[in-house]
């Protein structure tokens, strides 16, 4: 995963945020040559309902671990709950 796509995932957890009721955390951790993007997606009572844990320079075969997995979720995400204007 390159930097364009973690601006990508961090410019769509900002959308969800902006434009949908879910509450997401994106948190970004370098440290040596182990980059990671961690992002949770919460209830309304607080409780973690989906959680992505995406390394940098490696793909891992879970969903969790997956770019793809990510952006999907989140998209997903805009599409069903938009607020209404």
């Amino acid at each position: 995963m390159n930097e364009k796509k973690i601006k990508e995932l961090f410019e769509l957890c900002l959308r969800v945020s902006n434009e949908t009721t879910a509450h997401v955390n994106f948190d970004y951790t370098a440290c040596d040559d182990i980059s990671r993007v961690y992002i949770y997606v919460f209830n309304d009572a607080g409780e973690i309902v989906k959680h992505f844990s995406v390394c940098q320079f490696y793909e891992f075969p879970s969903e969790a671990g997956s770019f793809e997995g990510a952006k999907k979720y989140l998209l997903e995400l805009l599409i069903n709950g938009r607020c209404p204007l």
